[in-house]
């Protein structure tokens, strides 16, 4: 099976706090992905002063304030985000960004992003895909979330994206409610999404709690897997609660490689592992009682036991009736020039 890409999904739980932040990028580090994720973003540019907060969101920093005033608070520096990436870097993992407005696009694409994740709210923004589409830049990887939309709504935003130039693009099932409750996964769908769209490399962008969702999309065949992480659910933030904590993020990059080695290859065959037990766990054609040279061999003094080195049972109907070309004791394997022991 493919390597699957693993993405901590920093995001804005850093709270702002470029200190956090980098502890953030060092611990995800440990736990073992190949990438993190932050969000760039001008507060202004993004949400309007009318813009109410998600249900979840209010549960998790109250009504008093607008949603626009609750972001402000979680922005990033660009600076700083060059400071967190460098060091990231230094750490060997991936590291890139998802902008939310055309002046944040115009920053990433300056510092030479290749990684353009486009998030389920801008599927349907018609200006936001044409300018990820125009970007030039080499090996160039667009990974689009599909939270809240329907196929066709997709569809659209492939051909957008393909409009200008032929991108790669990954497409990320996924549901956009933090966390997302077990009956609303549904990672059947990324079945349904390799066979709509079936030129392009399927992934999951994961919101449920634990790491059961995504050990289950392994088997799916998926190669790109984002998981939000936090260092403490209860740090005061929109994402944190619907986030994974160290010992999560690492029991569910544990969990995928396993899983990864598990998938196998999609071919059932013996198992090198396996061989060595054939004779021990498979029967043979054994005398039943003494036998004696000359007799024939029938149900009264043949019978199938263990091991499995001997005639195979598969033989029965073809040895019954054969004389016996040597004496047996009971318990004995059945030999015949007629027939090929196993090894």
């Amino acid at each position: 099976m493919k390597h699957i890409f693993i993405v901590a999904e920093i995001g804005c739980n850093h709270n702002g706090n470029v200190k956090l932040a980098k502890k953030m990028v060092e611990i995800a580090k440990k736990c073992g992905v190949d990438a993190v994720k932050f969000q760039t973003f001008n507060s202004r540019l993004l949400i309007s002063k009318y813009a109410e907060k998600a249900d979840y969101q209010k549960k998790a920093t109250g009504e008093n304030e607008s949603q626009l005033d609750m972001t402000k608070k979680l922005e990033l520096k660009q600076e700083d985000y060059i400071y967190l990436k460098k060091y990231a870097k230094s750490l060997g993992l991936k590291v890139f960004s998802t902008a939310f407005d055309f002046e944040s696009i115009d920053f990433l694409e300056k510092d030479g992003q290749n990684i353009w994740k486009i998030p389920s709210g801008e599927i349907t923004n018609l200006p936001y895909l044409e300018k990820i589409s125009s970007i030039e830049i080499k090996n160039k990887l667009i990974v689009l979330s599909t939270g809240m939309s329907t196929n066709d709504e997709i569809k659209r935003a492939i051909n957008i994206l393909q409009s200008k130039k032929k991108n790669r693009i990954i497409i990320l099932h996924c549901n956009t409610e933090y966390p997302t409750p077990d009956e609303d996964v549904n990672i059947s769908a990324i079945q349904d999404l390799k066979q709509k769209f079936p030129d392009y490399e399927i992934g999951f962008s994961d919101h449920s709690i634990g790491e059961i969702g995504a050990i289950m999309a392994v088997s799916y065949g998926i190669t790109f897997i984002e998981k939000h992480f936090t260092l403490d659910k209860n740090f005061l933030g929109p994402d944190h609660k619907a986030s994974a904590t160290p010992d999560e993020l690492k029991r569910l990059v544990n969990s995928v490689r396993r899983a990864e080695i598990i998938y196998g290859s999609e071919m059932k065959k013996v198992t090198n592992s396996e061989k060595k037990n054939k004779k021990i766990a498979r029967k043979s054609i054994i005398a039943k009682k003494k036998i004696k040279k000359g007799e024939i061999f029938s149900e009264e003094n043949i019978i199938c036991k263990r091991p499995g080195n001997g005639i195979s049972p598969m033989h029965w109907y073809e040895i019954m009736g054969k004389q016996a070309e040597f004496d047996f004791n009971e318990d004995e394997l059945i030999k015949s020039s007629y027939f090929k022991n196993e090894e």
